[in-house]
C-alpha cells in the first residue's frame, strides 16, 4: 500500500524586495508588491510504501523541511499531485507546547488532545507513557523541575504511545542517554514491522545508513538520487565535494591517472586482508595545476555504507603541502586492519585545507573495495577489533 504518493509536486515561496511593497502587497491583497519568488520543491515525485524507512538528505535549503511541512499540511502545494494516506505523526521539537508550571500528568493529557488522542485513550496510556519514558517517579512533579532531556524522553513517548500511519522524524532522534536512544530506534522499528511508513530527516549518515532502508537525495528542490542507503550517501558526498557527475575515469580537472592499491605485509597488491594485519594504501596521480594548502586523505565503509575510518593528511601533522602543476606524487599510508570480517569500500578524496569544504580537486567513493577475513582471531561482535587478553584468579585475597 503507498501511503504517500507524489506526482510534479511544487513548492515556492515569495518575498519582497523592498519594505513598501510588503505594505503594497497588504492593501492590494497580494495582487502587488510581491516581486520575489524562492523555489523549494520542484516537480518533484515520490512515492513511500506502507512499512518502509525512507531516509531523506541533502544540504541546507535543499527543500527537506518544505517536504515535510507539505506532507504533515502545514503548507499547501502549488501545483502537482500529493496524496497522504492515513494518519500522520510528526517529531519535530519534543517538548514543544509543554508548559512549565503544570505536572508530567497534566502535560500529557493537555498535549495529548493536540496530537489527536481522545480523553478516554490518554487516561489509558497514561501509565504506558511514563514507563516508557522512565519517570513513574515525577508523574505529578511540575515540568519546570525536569531535565532538558527528561522533558523529550516525556514528549518523544506521548507522541508515539499510539502508532500512526505514517511517523515523521525531522532530527528528533537525540533523546536522552544512549540506552533510551535504543529504545526509541527500537519503538520505530517496530512500527515500520507494523506497517507504518517511517520518513527521517537527519545529517547523521551513519543513523541514516543504518536505519533505513531507503534513502532520498534533494538538491535545490529535486530529486537528485533515490536508492539504497550506501549509493545515496555516495552522490550526497559528491555533491558535497561539488562534483555531482559522477566519470568512469579516476580524474577530475586538478586531478587525472589516479591509481590506488594496498599492499599486504610481504608487498604484493592484494583485496583480502586478515584481521591484526598491516597494510599499505598506495595513490599515485598527476596534477593538472598548481595546489596549495593540498590534503589528501581515504575513508573506509562497510557494505551497509557505514563509516568505519577516515583520516587525511592534513589530521595527521602535514597542513601545509604544495602539489606543483603537472607532476606526478605517490601518497602513502599504512595502518592496521583492525575491524570486523566482512566487505568494505576505499573512497579517495584531496582538498585544500582540513576537510573538502575549503575546496575539492577530488572526491570518488567505492574506488577499490577488498575483503577482511577473520583468520585465527577469536570470534568477537561489533564492527571493530580490540586486542583482549584475560585472567582469572582464584584466592586472590590470600
Amino acid at each position: 500500500m503507498i501511503t504517500v504518493f507524489i506526482e510534479k509536486l511544487s513548492k515556492d515561496y515569495h518575498g519582497f524586495s523592498k519594505p513598501w511593497k510588503r505594505i503594497l502587497a497588504g492593501l492590494s491583497f497580494g495582487y502587488y508588491g510581491i516581486d520575489s519568488q524562492f523555489t523549494a520543491i520542484h516537480s518533484l515525485d515520490l512515492k513511500v510504501n506502507s512499512g518502509e524507512i525512507l531516509g531523506i538528505i541533502g544540504r541546507n535549503g535543499a527543500g527537506k523541511s518544505t517536504l515535510l511541512k507539505l506532507i504533515t499540511g502545514v503548507i499547501q502545494k502549488d501545483k502537482g499531485t500529493l496524496q497522504v494516506n492515513g494518519s500522520v505523526r510528526a517529531l519535530l521539537e519534543l517538548s514543544v507546547g509543554f508548559n512549565p508550571e503544570l505536572s508530567g500528568e497534566e502535560n500529557v493529557y493537555f498535549n495529548g488532545l493536540v496530537w489527536g488522542y481522545k480523553p478516554s485513550e490518554i487516561k489509558s496510556l497514561a501509565d504506558s507513557i511514563f514507563e516508557f519514558a522512565e519517570l513513574q517517579e515525577f508523574r505529578f512533579v511540575p515540568l519546570k523541575n525536569y531535565s532538558s532531556g527528561m522533558a523529550m524522553r516525556l514528549g518523544f513517548s506521548l507522541a508515539t504511545a499510539k502508532r500512526p500511519d505514517i511517523l515523521i522524524v525531522d532530527e528528533a532522534l537525540a533523546v536522552g542517554d544512549a540506552s533510551f536512544q535504543q529504545k526509541c530506534l527500537k519503538r520505530i522499528k517496530e512500527f515500520s514491522e507494523k506497517g507504518s511508513s517511517i520518513l527521517v530527516v537527519s545529517h547523521d549518515l551513519g543513523l541514516v545508513s543504518y536505519f533505513c532502508n531507503r534513502v532520498i537525495l534533494l538538491e535545490k528542490g529535486e530529486l537528485l538520487f533515490d536508492g539504497n542507503p550506501k549509493d545515496t550517501i555516495e552522490k550526497y558526498m559528491l555533491v558535497l565535494g561539488g562534483n555531482v557527475q559522477e566519470t568512469d575515469s579516476f580524474s577530475s580537472n586538478s586531478i587525472r591517472d589516479l591509481r590506488l592499491f594496498l599492499e599486504n605485509e610481504n608487498g604484493l597488491h592484494s583485496n583480502v586482508f586478515f584481521i591484526g594485519s598491516k597494510v599499505k594504501l598506495k595513490l599515485k596521480f598527476k596534477t593538472e595545476d598548481l595546489i596549495e594548502g593540498a590534503t589528501v586523505g581515504f575513508h573506509i565503509d562497510n557494505e551497509k555504507g557505514i563509516r568505519i575510518f577516515g583520516t587525511n593528511t592534513y589530521h595527521l601533522g602535514d597542513t601545509n603541502r604544495v602539489f606543483q602543476k603537472d607532476k606526478e606524487y605517490e601518497v602513502g599510508f599504512e595502518f592496521p586492519i583492525q575491524f570486523s570480517a566482512g566487505k568494505y569500500s576505499l573512497g579517495v578524496a584531496i582538498h585544500k585545507g582540513e576537510s573538502h569544504i575549503e575546496g575539492s580537486y577530488f572526491w570518488r567513493e567505492s574506488l577499490f573495495d577488498f575483503e577482511v577475513e577473520a583468520g585465527k582471531i577469536a570470534k568477537f561482535v561489533g564492527v571493530c577489533h580490540i586486542p583482549t587478553q584475560f585472567h582469572i584468579k582464584e584466592d586472590w585475597n590470600s
